[in-house]
């Protein structure tokens, strides 16, 4: 089985800089390539020049720049940010407007260690960590919808069928699938005090301890009331995984194939394993970036993509709205599994929510922009993930404005 987190294997700046100026310059020459691919230059000339998306049969219209009223000075000077090493440890970048792709650019050079995860070849194809939470919640909304689940206030543990639990307590008999989705257990859990991996940290002791994940956080004791204290917990995205799988009979992983990843023309999906071979809901699975997009493209499209309803409006609608209030920066709420955004362009304020993984894989949503940027990195153990939001209050957003 495939390991949840294993030792991460970092890669330093320095090694990531020598790689890109090895390679043969794609972006200094005029015409060539289908616009999805990067190649480094003179390391004192690197310059980016645009080019339309290919055309894929993958469902996506493809489109310039120049046609979606964006302003391609911005956009151009933000990727010679990138590869001009402003910004670094960017692996791919997409945007989406008006349901047309209108740019996608592999930087990604090598693979790394997430990849053994599912014997991953592709460059394009990437991990997403737990931007892989929000599909496990879009795959409940459908669940939902089909009737396999009541709705979010089953009661959480009713969903699965383990004679007993270590530290019962009453309210674990009250927590909902709302708590779950929310992550307002009240479970004893943190992930986030210590770096992952450390010995403190509550996913490295639960996943080094344990096969079934989802049995070992139901086990834990609670130590708030359900549905109060929001606190981040990857595990817990895994039990959701594992309760859907539970009710909708089938593996989670034919499930998604079937319900959203063949509508949405996703044809190579990969998932990263739990010992008892679950899907890792919280952190496991791969996509292209090409493909992150169609999924924020379905959720600015009110569940439809190209014609077809993959989910409910409701459940879109229920899925990015604040359950909990949070006051950190461009961060004002946390959804089912999605965070609520906010940024401030020229005196205005731009709503959005997104996606967020570990070292930088994102989907940002703009409704009232009809607006998708979708990023993967490899900024694994630094602040670099960061940059993505700094690109979109700097430049995409102008650029839309």
């Amino acid at each position: 089985m495939l390991s949840f987190f294993s030792p991460v294997a970092y890669v330093t700046y320095v090694f990531r800089h020598i790689v890109l100026l090895l390679i043969v310059s794609a972006l200094t020459a005029c015409g060539g390539g289908d616009g999805d691919s990067y190649g480094g230059g003179d390391p004192a000339q690197v310059t980016y020049t645009y080019q339309v998306p290919a055309t894929l049969n993958d469902g996506w219209e493809v489109g310039h720049l120049d046609d979606h009223s964006i302003d391609t000075d911005l956009i151009t000077s933000m990727m010679n940010g990138i590869v001009g090493f402003q910004y670094t440890g960017i692996d791919s970048i997409s945007i989406a407007r008006n349901n047309t792709l209108v740019l996608n650019q592999v930087f990604r050079t090598q693979l790394d260690e997430f990849d053994s995860w599912t014997n991953n070849t592709r460059l394009d194809m990437h991990i997403l960590h737990s931007t892989s939470k929000s599909f496990t919640s879009a795959l409940v909304g459908i669940a939902i919808d089909q009737g396999f689940i009541s709705d979010t206030d089953a009661f959480f543990y009713e969903l699965f069928a383990y004679a007993s639990y270590d530290n019962w307590d009453t309210r674990k008999a009250n927590m909902t699938l709302d708590d779950a989705l929310t992550m307002r257990f009240g479970i004893l859990w943190d992930e986030w005090s210590e770096p992952y991996g450390a010995a403190d940290n509550s996913l490295t002791v639960l996943t080094a301890n344990n096969d079934d994940y989802a049995k070992a956080l139901l086990d834990l004791p609670i130590d708030a009331d359900p549905g109060t204290n929001f606190v981040y917990n990857t595990a817990g995205s895994v039990a959701i995984g594992q309760a859907l799988e539970n009710s909708v009979g089938v593996p989670m992983a034919d499930f998604a194939a079937v319900h959203l990843f063949a509508p949405l023309q996703i044809v190579d999906v990969r998932w990263g394993e739990t010992p008892t071979g679950l899907p890792n809901g919280g952190s496991g699975l791969f996509l292209s970036t090409r493909d992150m997009a169609k999924f924020g493209q379905l959720f600015i499209n009110s569940g439809v993509w190209n014609g077809e309803q993959v989910i409910s409006a409701d459940w879109i609608t229920r899925s990015v709205q604040p359950y909990t209030t949070l006051t950190w920066t461009d961060t004002s709420g946390y959804g089912y599994q999605w965070w609520i955004d906010r940024f401030f362009v020229n005196g205005q304020q731009v709503d959005s929510y997104s996606t967020r993984g570990y070292g930088g894989q994102y989907i940002f949503c703009v409704p009232s922009l009809q607006l998708v940027v979708t990023f993967t990195g490899s900024n694994y153990g630094n602040d670099g993930a960061g940059q993505s939001f700094e690109m979109m209050q700097q430049y995409i957003l102008p650029a839309m404005l």
